[in-house]
């Protein structure tokens, strides 16, 4: 099992949640298939008395195939469904993919 994520820095720029888990999310998890075996988008909150969270929101997708995650980043679709993303907010986010140990 493999997971990928993307977390998008806490800044001062707008993030409309409902649109990226209602919205973005699902699309690219459809875009991943089969392969994609679940999703989720986590919302980083305010602790009182803690700073403010690193990252405003964090979205993980978890797929069974990392060839499989490799060539649908290849596919010339995958162009069209990241300007979307880009266009959402002007947060720069950070990816990591990583192998999921236990």
């Amino acid at each position: 099992m493999f997971c990928a994520t993307v977390l998008y820095p806490s800044k001062e720029r707008p993030f409309d949640f409902e649109y990226y888990a209602g919205t973005l999310a699902p699309l690219y998890a459809r875009f991943l298939g089969d392969n994609c075996v679940r999703f989720e988008v986590r919302k980083g909150l305010v602790t009182p008395g803690r700073p403010t969270p690193h990252f405003v929101c964090i979205a993980s997708f978890w797929v069974k195939s990392r060839e499989q995650f490799g060539a649908s980043l290849a596919d010339p679709r995958m162009q069209e469904i990241m300007a979307k993303f880009s266009a959402f907010t002007g947060i720069e986010p950070i990816r990591q993919f990583d192998e999921v140990v236990a």
